[in-house]
């Protein structure tokens, strides 16, 4: 049996740039890891089944981890191979904190282990980026500037620090999102000087908050206590401060009818 954490990530912010030919967006963005994740664990069956159980059912059937299998079978191994995964979910779902693409890159990760398959970080990041966008960032494994469609990482230091999280009730599609979004009228592209500055935005935070009312009312709770920002398409808004204290102090004037969380960097 072997357990792997899979970890979250945060978008500090995000800009949607332009539509590809291929159907994806480029973007930029800058992705941090966050101390919260998700548990898989794997065990090798004897046929050549794979049978996923989580703590959430519906995960049970309609998973983005057989997607990783398969490319697992299809391109390395060429044939099936037999497992048993158990997943417990911590990451929330639909909440743009990339849960889904962590268990993907996860469970690409654990099958080269698993299976002794000797594939490099290269070659795991390359079969990634035909799993899904944020896959690769998984994979790569370190906090990184984020360009193309997600597959073009450029590894960077960001200073530690801790996050006022307020997760939101509603799943928010990522898909949707994009539909929804008008680039041309909402085109901004930021420097690593403008992150630093506290001079970045996202693209889809106006329009998840036209949407969801009650992540819009979240907003201006959290608005009292300094700038707010939204990880990737939603739902998930946050405050990031590098003072423990600060936040700790911030996080207790917040009812606690809110599901609001303190989560440091990772």
């Amino acid at each position: 049996m072997h357990r792997f954490k899979s970890y979250a990530k945060v978008n500090r912010f995000i800009n949607i740039l332009e539509k590809r030919k291929d159907g994806f967006h480029n973007i930029q963005s800058l992705f941090q890891f966050i101390n919260l994740y998700d548990t898989l664990t794997f065990k090798k069956r004897r046929d050549n089944q794979c049978c996923i159980k989580s703590n959430i059912r519906e995960l049970e059937k309609n998973n983005i981890i057989k997607k990783s299998i398969s490319v697992i079978e299809d391109r390395v191994l060429g044939h099936k191979i037999g497992i048993d995964i158990q997943l417990q979910k911590r990451i929330p779902l639909g909440s743009g904190l990339g849960g889904g693409s962590s268990n993907a890159a996860t469970t690409l990760h654990a099958l080269n282990v698993i299976f002794d398959l000797n594939l490099s970080k290269d070659k795991l990041i390359k079969l990634a980026s035909s799993v899904g966008s944020d896959v690769p960032f998984f994979i790569n494994n370190k906090n990184a500037w984020v360009e193309g469609k997600g597959d073009i990482l450029t590894n960077i230091y960001i200073s530690p620090c801790v996050f006022i999280m307020a997760f939101s009730k509603h799943r928010v599609s990522t898909s949707e999102m994009y539909d929804g979004i008008s680039i041309e009228s909402n085109r901004v592209s930021s420097s690593y000087e403008d992150f630093l500055n506290g001079h970045i935005s996202n693209t889809f935070k106006s329009l998840v908050l036209r949407k969801y009312p009650s992540i819009k009312k979240m907003n201006s709770i959290l608005e009292k206590f300094g700038p707010v920002y939204l990880s990737g398409s939603g739902g998930t808004l946050f405050i990031a401060e590098n003072d423990i204290s600060k936040a700790k102090e911030v996080f207790e004037r917040i009812p606690k009818k809110y599901n609001v969380k303190l989560i440091t960097s990772y």
